[in-house]
């Protein structure tokens, strides 16, 4: 089964709205149990969305861990939205960042090696992004890189 069954709505403690798009929206959680940080992405299985789409990406973060992609930890139907629940990336995305500072060459240079590391491994492992963007590419506070 690709999707948990149970409530993570009692499983997990809902903070904030971070982001939000055609896709859905993200939002930073609490485990309960664990006191871990989360991010859910919550996804509409109606209108444009695909579910078949969807589960693909459920396959790809499940199977596919590496420092430079965003890891997987856990899914679940919600009504007509799929939740995924993936770690929290706490420094936010390249966007954030370049709205409200100026990198140096340095860093570019760093968030770029990084972002390849990234793509390098998902590529060995025969899949393809397809949507790599400033918005997609995550910075941690620890100088963590991840799409």
């Amino acid at each position: 089964m690709l999707v948990s069954e149970g409530d993570p709505e009692a499983k997990y403690t809902e903070l904030e709205t971070i982001g939000k798009g055609g896709f859905g929206t993200v939002c930073t959680a609490v485990d309960t149990a664990t006191g871990e940080e989360v991010a859910i992405k919550k996804i509409s299985l109606l209108g444009e969305s695909s579910t078949e789409l969807c589960l693909n990406e459920i396959q790809v973060m499940r199977n596919n861990k590496n420092a430079n992609v965003v890891n997987y930890v856990d899914s679940y139907l919600v009504d007509e939205h799929l939740w995924l629940v993936m770690e929290y990336i706490d420094g936010g995305s390249l966007h954030d960042i370049i709205r409200e500072t100026r990198m140096v060459e340095g860093e570019i240079a760093a968030v770029s090696r990084e972002c390849l590391q990234g793509l390098d491994f998902l590529h060995s492992q025969q899949v393809i992004h397809r949507d790599i963007k400033r918005h997609n590419i995550l910075l941690g506070l620890d100088g963590s890189v991840k799409l």
